[in-house]
Parts: structure tokens; C-alpha cells; sequence
């Protein structure tokens, strides 16, 4: 296998990490986003302020550019040497390691979480989930 076939193939990998980790980040950023456009809310009402829909609106969007988070760019300009046609056997040996390693890592994490579903689950919510299973109510 060619040299920038590897790379290629390394850089998918690390594509699909790094998207995969920022899923990850985005849904706590969309839970912050939305904990923080009800406590404004909030705030309002207890000033004795009515928001009209523009204005909430408004608000809304704030709160969202605010904490907006976009894809980062991959910077491989330290592995940018690998990206040629031929290649050392143990550079080519090295990239294949390393494309292997990033696909498994991520293949574990989602099986992780797909048959270990409260492993990535804060501590308040396992505790409300256990007094529920047993009939009770966590107090707020």
C-alpha cells in the first residue's frame, strides 16, 4: 500500500475521532445553551418583565452564538512528512498502527456507551434513576 493511501486512511480515522468527540461535547454545550436560556428567562419574570417572541427570540440567539462550537480543524501539518508516495516499511507500519488504534479506541467508546448506557451518565442522574427504580423521589 502506497504511502498517501495510509495517510489518507489515517486522516479518516482521525476525522471520524475528532467529530465522534465533539458529538460527544456538543450535546453538554446544547444542555448549558438551554440551562442558561431558562435562567435568563427567569430573570426576566422576576424583574416583572414580559418577553414578547422577538425578544425571546433575541435572547435565544444569543445564548446560542454565544456558546457556539464548530467542528475543529484537524491540524496534521506534524504528520504531513507521511503524506508521500513511498514510505519507509516502518513509517508505513507506524500509520497503519495508528489508523488502527483511532478506529478500534472509537469502536470501544461506542460500544461503551451502547451496553453500558449510565457510564457516561452523571452522578445526579444515576441517583435520581436508582430512587426511582425503588419508588422514590429525589428532592430539588
Amino acid at each position: 500500500m502506497s504511502g498517501k493511501t495510509l495517510f489518507k486512511q489515517m486522516y479518516a480515522a482521525l476525522e471520524k475521532s475528532v467529530a465522534s468527540s465533539h458529538q460527544t461535547h456538543l450535546k453538554e454545550i446544547l444542555k448549558k445553551q438551554d440551562a442558561l436560556i431558562h435562567y435568563k428567562r427567569m430573570q426576566y419574570m422576576n424583574a416583572g418583565k414580559k418577553l414578547s417572541a422577538d425578544e425571546d427570540a433575541r435572547l435565544a440567539d444569543e445564548v446560542r452564538e454565544r456558546f457556539a462550537s464548530k467542528l475543529p480543524a484537524l491540524d496534521v501539518h506534524l504528520l504531513a512528512h507521511l503524506d508521500q508516495e513511498q514510505l519507509h516499511r516502518a513509517e508505513a507500519e507506524h500509520l497503519q498502527n495508528i489508523t488502527t488504534f483511532l478506529d478500534s479506541q472509537r469502536e470501544y467508546i461506542e460500544l461503551l456507551e451502547r451496553y453500558n448506557p449510565g457510564i457516561s451518565m452523571k452522578q445526579t442522574d444515576k441517583v435520581r434513576k436508582t430512587a426511582r427504580r425503588v419508588g422514590l423521589e429525589v428532592p430539588e
